[in-house]
């Protein structure tokens, strides 16, 4: 034990209980202090020896002499007996005392001019706290809380009534029975090119009950969704694979649209529509197992 060299006056301790001067702060409790499982702690400690407070005393020049001088106004100085000595229980960097004893500490640390060096925090007070076990601990009910209510889910995409293949083809005037366009060739006049696109839409207009036949298998077995991410190549070969017969991908394009999935249409021949990933994954692998 280090003994202490500084002395303050005993007119200067004010009595237990006192409050202490105003500039002593005191802090809320740390965060650590506040879990369930330091609660049991802190309500046992308070149980037994009233109103707690826990200190500190900056580190520096003479630690060990203002730690004594705390010390002994808590009646906690090591030379003391065990079963004698008052509260000083250690949490982390900071000690845990009797409330009443903070007057006393704060006056004796102002008289040798050490008064900035003091923290002080309060300690939970474990018989408030509405930690769940805390309260079976004392014997009351769970706080009941109050569940926000969820928003509402967003409207799915459902189907409209289906369009005719003449409607679809007038609203996208590039659809063929290849796709969106015309291969342009190299060397190919725009008179060729019109000649091809008129040829290819002619051909598409003819296959109006193969368009019919596929929008309905499609509805049947594919959700709608909002978000467009399924290739029309891709999803015209899984088709044919269950169908047992040659989709083009225009046929696979029009029918989507007959059906009514959300669709877009960047660049190229192909078009990407809103179905279900899980839906067209079963059907590949359905389409695998044939």
């Amino acid at each position: 034990m280090a003994r202490r060299q500084l002395t303050a006056s005993p007119s200067t301790v004010p009595t237990a209980g006192a409050e202490p001067p105003a500039e002593v702060q005191i802090l809320p409790p740390l965060a650590a202090w506040t879990r369930p499982i330091e609660c049991r702690l802190w309500a046992e400690m308070t149980a037994t020896h009233g109103p707690l407070i826990a200190v500190t005393i900056s580190s520096g020049d003479r630690w060990w002499e203002l730690d004594d001088l705390a010390r002994e106004v808590a009646g906690a100085l090591q030379d003391r007996p065990a079963q004698e000595r008052g509260l000083w229980m250690g949490r982390g960097r900071y000690y845990v005392t009797k409330r009443e004893h903070l007057a006393g500490i704060a006056a004796a640390l102002d008289a040798v001019d050490a008064l900035p060096r003091l923290t002080v925090r309060a300690v939970p007070d474990a018989d408030r706290c509405e930690h769940t076990s805390c309260r079976r601990r004392r014997g009351e009910p769970p706080v009941q809380r109050t569940t926000k209510p969820r928003p509402p889910a967003p409207p799915s995409v459902v189907f409209g009534s289906m369009q005719s293949l003449t409607e679809v083809m007038d609203q996208q005037p590039l659809l063929t029975y290849f796709g969106f366009g015309v291969s342009w060739r190299r060397g190919q006049t725009a008179e060729e090119r019109r000649t091809e696109l008129a040829a290819g839409r002619t051909r598409l207009a003819g296959h109006d009950e193969s368009v019919r036949e596929i929008a309905a298998w499609l509805r049947d077995n594919v959700t709608p969704i909002k978000t467009p991410t399924v290739g029309s190549y891709g999803m015209k070969h899984v088709v044919e694979d269950l169908i047992g017969r040659y989709v083009s991908n225009g046929e696979l394009i029009a029918a989507a649209l007959v059906a009514g999935y959300p669709h877009r249409h960047i660049d190229g021949p192909n078009a990407t529509f809103g179905m279900s990933a899980r839906d067209v994954d079963r059907l590949r692998k359905a389409a695998r197992a044939a």
